[in-house]
């Protein structure tokens, strides 16, 4: 009976030994493969680190781009808003001449023998000054009111493209002083209310808040 127990315990042991030595090589492969799996974890996450500190500085020149190109576009707009108000600037002494033309026109239409037509003069040399004076004085001209009309539509279309880019006259007449907008020329004593615009001697212009050329007027006192 012993001797069939012990070829069997010897088979046993010699497996069991064999069977530690194969789990002892397994676990060495499971330790090796373990550092390795460490090292490429420890690689991928250096490697993502700086992919992320890649994108980051990506972003940050973006960012940065895209505020260089907002300032950019924002002075070339108030580059062009200037040179638009430029323009509109020049427009005012055109608009000045027209006032001034209109109401020297409606002086002349109230009044016609107060205006020298344009022969007065050769008739003045011609039939001499007291002649001229007892000549009877010259019909209206029908052609002031039209020419005043084409005037006016004139300036009206000027004063239209100036609202259109923001240019807007200044209330004058009847509205109360501002020195911020308004240049009193002259001081009227005994006009009422005090304080009050009661003439316009020349317009002034407005975009928005920022006056471009101040209103010269006359002010009760």
């Amino acid at each position: 009976m012993n001797e069939d127990v012990l070829p069997a315990t010897a088979e046993l042991a010699a497996r069991l030994e064999a069977l530690q030595a194969s789990v002892a090589a397994l676990e060495k492969q499971l330790g090796r493969a373990g550092r390795e799996q460490l090292k490429s974890n420890a690689l991928a996450e250096a490697q993502a680190e700086r992919l992320d500190a890649a994108l980051e500085a990506l972003r940050t020149a973006e960012r940065h781009r895209e505020e260089e190109l907002a300032a950019e576009r924002a002075r070339a707009r108030a580059a062009v808003a200037e040179a638009r108000l430029e323009v509109a600037r020049a427009m005012f002494p055109v608009l000045d001449g027209l006032d001034e033309a209109l109401r020297a026109g409606d002086a002349a239409r109230a009044r016609p023998d107060s205006v020298e037509p344009p022969g007065a003069l050769l008739r003045r040399l011609l039939l001499g000054a007291d002649d001229a004076a007892n000549a009877p004085p010259p019909p209206p001209d029908p052609t002031l009111g039209p020419w005043l009309e084409g005037l006016a539509i004139v300036r009206r279309r000027l004063l239209d493209a100036l609202a259109a880019e923001g240019v807007l006259p200044i209330p004058t007449v009847g509205h109360p002083f501002d020195p911020r907008r308004h240049l009193a020329v002259e001081v009227v004593p005994g006009a009422t209310p005090p304080g009050t615009v009661v003439h316009e001697l020349r317009r002034g212009f407005v975009a928005g808040e920022r006056v471009l050329r101040h209103a010269e007027v006359t002010v009760a006192g």
